[in-house]
């Protein structure tokens, strides 16, 4: 994996990987066509895996695809966001591919103003400023060493023509996933404003609004207060266990996202904290009526412990296995099989 970044890295791999190792916070390299950039160790992680997979699958498809890329992404005046541009693009190339080897018709749509693909006649296109490419790479790449948050056989297999309560949906990443695997509809929850907009307009981009709602609030039984242009590629993090701002959100239950959908498939938690809010909370019943559970935990912001969590859940019914600790730090993230359910 680690020589596939020499594709495209010039100058710096081998001292950057060896930072890496020792687990160096910042790395500095030279990108073919792009210039000079620093990666942090998750953006540099991110890149060795989506490179590997964009040489190991999306060449296969498109053999001069990854210097193609390179050489668009030389376009950019600012050689840091030609490194998200690139990451964002060897990523949902990757996945691409994969998809098109398994027998879909699958094409992708590079641009300086925006990046995506179609599967099947179903676009999933992303304005190049509304995008974090460290989520699209732990979202679409996929990786043999990190095993897809969102990418489980148990899941996917029945999504088609169900629907999704998508919590911590951020630029809509996530939701226009399920969309592409079938989902008929997505609530998407996003407290920050500016975020919001970003998955509104990826969603707009990706013609999908007849499938995908966002609504831009919080997961709480009262309004939060959130800043209201928080940086978009620092969002990922953000919780509002821990963050504030000026800007007033309206809280909205588990309850009233059940109450907008008529086949509750699935929940998704990606919400920095109020995970532990919602399974041990005074509504924690009502996630029995979801079938599966894909849920990350954060127990150093919540003081929560993941045994905890999932205690409860297993009273609910609920059996849960890892999946992995995906590119953030104090994160674990589980599926959970609901076995009450019908059709469990």
């Amino acid at each position: 994996m680690a020589l596939s970044l020499r594709k495209i890295i010039e100058r710096g791999w081998l001292t950057a990987l060896l930072n890496y190792l020792i687990k160096r916070e910042e790395l500095s390299v030279r990108l073919k066509y792009i210039g000079d950039v620093k990666l942090g160790r998750v953006e540099f992680g991110d890149l060795a895996i989506s490179t590997y997979y964009a040489i190991k699958y999306a060449t296969k498809c498109w053999p001069k695809l990854p210097d193609e890329l390179a050489r668009t992404a030389s376009r950019f005046p600012n050689p840091q966001e030609a490194f998200s541009w690139l990451l964002t693009a060897l990523s949902l190339a990757s996945y691409a591919c994969r998809l098109q080897a398994s027998g879909n018709r699958v094409s992708i749509d590079v641009s300086l103003e925006r990046v995506g693909l179609e599967v099947n006649g179903v676009p999933a296109v992303f304005n190049t400023h509304c995008v974090n490419a460290d989520d699209i790479a732990e979202v679409f790449a996929g990786a043999e060493f990190l095993e897809s948050n969102y990418e489980v056989p148990e899941v996917l297999s029945g999504l088609r023509g169900r629907e999704v309560v998508d919590v911590g949906a951020n630029v809509g990443d996530t939701a226009l996933y399920f969309v592409l695997n079938g989902a008929r509809k997505v609530i998407a929850v996003e407290p920050l404003p500016n975020v919001a907009k970003c998955a509104e307009e990826n969603v707009r981009l990706s013609g999908a609004t007849d499938k995908v709602k966002v609504l831009n609030a919080a997961l709480s039984n009262e309004p939060v207060g959130v800043p209201c242009d928080y940086d978009v590629l620092s969002s990922r993090y953000f919780s509002t266990l821990k963050g504030s701002g000026p800007c007033k959100v309206p809280g909205i239950t588990l309850g009233d996202l059940l109450n907008m959908v008529d086949d509750p498939y699935l929940l998704k938690m990606d919400c920095e904290g109020c995970e532990a809010q919602v399974i041990l909370g005074p509504e924690r019943e009502r996630l029995r009526a979801f079938e599966h559970i894909i849920f990350e935990a954060h127990p150093r912001t919540t003081g929560v412990s993941n045994d905890k969590l999932l205690a409860s859940l297993k009273e609910l019914g609920f059996e849960c296995r890892p999946l992995g600790h995906g590119s953030k730090l104090d994160a674990s993230t589980y599926y959970c099989k609901n076995l009450t359910s019908k059709t469990a």
